[in-house]
Order: structure tokens, then sequence, then C-alpha cells
């Protein structure tokens, strides 16, 4: 087993490793680790699926993962060919090059699957950000019993399930607080956007799939509308590396595009898709209202196979309401309006949600989780 005081030294290890990355979080995430593995070991080379962060971080693509944001039932199987055909190209690249170890990254729905073709050719498999089974199809545990040697999980709670389950899991914290790269001060970011240090920022995060935000932008936009009639603020979208947004909406609304994250922790209040980025209110302890719209028929196969009391991440974690929920037809800007208001006319109100918000970002641990899932992966490749 690799020593822990020699994490940062020079360790040789000869090796090359598949990683499958398939949404811009896990890109982000798996960026972050890559580059923790590479300070670690100069000798491990990757190639697999990913985005920009990976790309820039020396990952040979075999897809990109703008090309496979595709979220629901319905959307997944308009794209089932694309899909098996990419799923195709990853398989026969771990044919040529046999790569000592896979790292998945959450993406259940390909990577559950490619994670059985792997224990056929017997490469063993880190599965990095576990697939929410807690939440829906709990029977895919048997996959990841069968299948994944190494489950590292970002949610504390996710240890215990697995134990349960009969499944060996390590927590690791979760890698979204090991640090804010590359955010300026909050009087320069507002700057940028011409806007005064007073100014009451909303914040707009209508998601990283396309489908997301051509879903939900053209509602915020309307709830933008409706608050400024009674309160001035000033609305600002964190734009998505791999999606578009409308020419007309820069007229009516300021954007940004280096660093979308930075919008939320800078705002006062926001509106936010149901994913990963309501963690992230939690995280910057931004009250946010939590919106989602889907293909009605994916609506509808969802609320019969889910198990859970809440569609956002921090109101689980918190097991009650924190953020309000507008789902598909309740997304209605009047409604969306209304919760904001609340909070810009009550600073007490505010407060509370603050610090109900803070006590959901104590629960997810401190920084050091890329550091430790490096560590922890480089330990099974000395013994694989």
């Amino acid at each position: 087993m690799l020593p822990k005081q020699q994490f940062y030294g020079e360790i040789i290890v000869t090796k090359e490793i598949l990683i499958v990355a398939g949404e811009t979080s896990a890109d982000q995430h798996g960026a972050a680790l890559v580059s923790q593995l590479k300070a670690a070991s100069k000798d491990v080379t990757f190639f697999g699926i990913g985005g920009d962060k990976l790309r820039r971080g020396g990952v040979q693509l075999v897809e990109h993962a703008e090309n496979m944001a595709f979220m629901g039932f319905v959307e997944v199987a308009k794209h089932y060919w694309f899909l098996r055909t990419v799923y195709n190209k990853v398989v026969s690249e771990c044919e040529k090059r046999n790569p000592a170890r896979a790292i998945l990254i959450d993406y259940p729905g390909f990577n559950l699957r490619l994670a059985k073709e792997l224990k056929k050719r017997e490469i063993p498999v880190t599965y990095y950000i576990s697939p929410q089974l807690w939440a829906w199809k709990e029977k895919r545990i048997e996959i990841i019993r069968e299948c994944v040697d190494q489950m590292l999980c970002i949610f504390p709670f996710e240890e215990q399930w697995y134990h349960q389950r009969g499944v060996e899991a390590t927590y690791v914290g979760h890698p979204f607080l090991d640090g804010e790269p590359n955010f300026m001060e909050r009087e320069r970011f507002l700057d940028k956007h011409s806007l005064s240090t007073d100014t009451i920022v909303l914040a707009l995060m209508p998601g990283s799939r396309q489908q997301e935000v051509n879903r939900h932008l053209k509602t915020m936009i309307t709830t933008v509308e409706l608050v400024k009639r009674d309160i001035g603020i000033s609305a600002i979208v964190g734009k998505a590396p791999a999606v578009e947004l409308p020419q007309e909406i820069g007229d009516k609304i300021h954007i940004e595009t280096d660093t979308p994250e930075m919008v939320l922790k800078y705002a006062s209040i926001g509106i936010v898709s149901s994913g990963t980025v309501s963690l992230q209110s939690a995280i910057y302890g931004v009250p946010s209202v939590v919106i989602y719209k889907m293909n009605p028929l994916t609506w509808i196969i969802a609320n019969k196979v889910t198990q859970v009391s809440y569609a956002s991440m921090t109101n689980l974690l918190a097991k009650e309401e924190v953020l309000p929920e507008l789902l598909q037809n309740r997304a209605r800007p009047e409604k969306i309006a209304d919760c904001l208001k609340k909070w810009l006319r009550s600073e007490d109100l505010r407060e509370q949600a603050v610090n109900r918000l803070s006590e959901v970002k104590r629960q997810l641990g401190g920084p050091g989780a890329s550091k430790k899932v490096a560590r922890l992966i480089l330990e099974r490749l000395e013994t694989d």
C-alpha cells in the first residue's frame, strides 16, 4: 500500500487510466482528480470521455461530454444510437489500451452498463460520485456489487447505505469544498457587469444542458420582470460552457460566461435548476428557488420510480424544504416571483434560510476530497 507521506513524492506508476465524465459537473470534479493524480505520479496517463477541463488537464478524449448532455428517459431514448456508438468507441479503446483501471464519475445510465463490460475484461473499476441508487432503481446495486471494486461517495449517508447492502464504500467528502478556482473579488465581479456594490443580484442558473436552458430560461426571465415591478434587482445568468443562449437575452440581462459559479457566489438570491447547482446554493449560502421542467412523459416515469421526497440534494440533506421546489407545471413565473419577494422583503426570512443552508454545508465536511480520492486510487493501482 502506498504510504501517505509519499503521496506528493515521485511515485513510479506507469499505467493508463480510463476516465468517463459525461456531464459538466463530472468534468469539473474529474479534472480536479486528474490534477491530484498527476501531482502524485507523472507516469499515469488518461483517456476517455470528458469536457474542456479534462481535456486541458491532459486527458485524451474519445468523445466530448457536451455531446452527451442528455437528461431524462425520453431524451436519452432519442439519442440511443449515438450513445451506443460512443459506448462502442470506449470499449474499442479499452481493447487497444487495456487500461490499468477505470474511473467512472456519476452518469449512471452509461457508466453502469460500461462497468459490466469492463468486468468481463478484468479491468478494475473505481466509481467516484455514486449513482443515486437510494433515490431510484435501487436494484442496480447488483451491478455495483458485482462490477465495481472501489466505490467512493461524496455524501455522508451514502457510505452506510452501501454497507447495509453488502457493498464496501468510502465517504471522501464533497469536491465542491476543495476551493474556488479563479474567483475574482465581489467588487471586481460587479464592476465587470457594470453594477454597483450595493446591487441586489439575482442569480439565474438554468442548467448545464441545452435542453435545460431551453426549458428554464424563458421562465426565469419572465420571473425577473415580475420581481422588478416591485423591487430593484439586477439578474445575471450563469452560462455553462456547453450551452447556447438566445441572442436577445443579452439585451435584457447580464451574462457571465467565464466563471458561471461566481454568479451564485455573489448573489443575494437565486433561481436554480435542480441538480448540482442547487447544492452550490447551500455552499455559497444563497437562498434559491429550485425549478425543473422536463418532457411530460419523462416526468410521469420519474414520479413512478423515484423514492425520495425532494428533488434537490440540499433539501434531501436538510430533510426539509429549505429551498422551495417548483417542478414541472408548478414552475410558473408568478409562483417563483412570490418566493423570491418573500426573501427580498424580509431580511429575517432570508437570514433564516441562510442559516439552514449553512447547516447543510456543514454536513458535507471540509476540503480535501480530490486529494483523498487520488490517494485511494493510487493505493489500488499499486496493488492491482
